[in-house]
């Protein structure tokens, strides 16, 4: 189950952040988009890969999935907290809706923030 999702860059800026789970402790997005940045980083260049899943106990996962914004040379992340059941082809799905939806905003961040969360809550409620 989907506990939390984030929507940042390569360069650490939050686009979006929804806490779904009530009980889930608040996440700072700033600061977590800023760990997200890191982790994508260290991702691409020691395994070659853009799919991260980092475990934190028994019960949670943090799953990454990237998306490049071609011509522009940053990364788009798509962070989802999960507890139990990773259903990774859900995950690419959604990211995938999310960055078509919003690619014009998460191009240039002095766009409307608003737009993104408006279109990003209408995704995620037609799951």
């Amino acid at each position: 189950m989907i506990k939390s999702i984030l929507v940042c860059d390569s360069q650490g800026y939050p686009f979006y952040s929804k806490k779904i789970d009530p009980n889930l402790d608040e996440i700072n997005p700033a600061i977590f988009s800023g760990l997200i940045s890191a982790i994508g980083v260290i991702g691409k260049k020691l395994f070659k890969e853009e799919i991260a899943t980092i475990t934190y106990g028994e019960n949670y996962e943090i799953t990454i999935i990237t998306k490049e914004l071609f011509g522009d040379q940053k990364s788009i992340y798509f962070v989802f907290v999960i507890e139990g059941d990773v259903d990774l082809k859900t995950m690419k799905q959604i990211s995938t809706n999310i960055f078509i939806e919003t690619k014009h905003v998460l191009k240039d961040p002095s766009s409307a923030q608003l737009d993104i969360k408006e279109k990003v809550d209408r995704i995620l409620a037609n799951l």
